[in-house]
């Protein structure tokens, strides 16, 4: 079985460790490594919390997992680890998710069960789709973006690198979502969104600041 260290003692990393079984890989976790000075020493999610991010720099040909959703502190997580060259990212699809021939999907990515993605979708690196996403064809998903429970795309959809796309949300076909965004719960899109804002309701507009 292959070793595995899980970033982040969160939600994203204790869904990993509650049900690596079913990614279909013989990974064995060896631990969590996590900022929180409160968790580290403790037990997460069934196994000990190794020490910080810092201390994962150290491992030597690893298997890594990027337990972590918000996508700015995973991007900056993944740039500190990418020093590590021995270090490798699996991506994790799970066996109760559906992903059509013709898909791409980068490294370190997580696709939860219950997601379906249509064919021609191109995945970027450390992307999450958690529970029950829908992705219609040619929906491409840039990397470190994280799709919340139940996102809804329509064919054709571009969301750029990332994106925080909330519980619900759904979008028409053949728009963008600009680098950076955040599209709230429930939010309907039907319009192009620009990069590094806010936009909710339906249908979705973007908040004034």
């Amino acid at each position: 079985m292959k070793k595995l260290y899980i970033i982040g003692a969160g939600s994203v990393g204790g869904h990993l460790a509650w049900n690596i079984e079913g990614y279909g890989e013989d990974f064995k976790i060896e631990g969590f490594f996590d900022d929180d000075p409160d968790k580290i020493g403790t037990t997460q999610f069934g196994y000990t919390v190794i020490g910080d991010v810092n201390e994962a720099l150290k491992l030597n040909d690893a298997d890594v997992a990027v337990g972590i959703a918000f996508p700015e502190v995973k991007r900056k997580i993944v740039e500190k680890l990418s020093s590590n060259r021995s270090l490798d990212f699996p991506s994790f699809v799970h066996q109760r998710a559906w992903v059509s021939s013709g898909v791409t999907i980068g490294k370190g990515t997580v696709i939860y069960p219950g997601t379906s993605i249509n064919y021609g979708s191109e995945i970027g690196n450390f992307v999450v789709a958690n529970m029950n996403c829908a992705l219609g064809h040619h929906t491409s998903v840039g990397s470190y973006s994280s799709l919340a429970p139940g996102v809804i795309t329509g064919g054709h959809t571009t969301i750029g690198r990332c994106v925080e796309m909330g519980i619900g949300s759904a979008t028409v076909q053949g728009l963008n979502i600009g680098a950076g965004s955040k599209i709230g719960g429930q939010a309907m899109v039907v319009h192009d969104i620009p990069e590094g804002v806010t936009a909710v309701g339906v249908p979705a507009k973007t908040m004034k600041t």
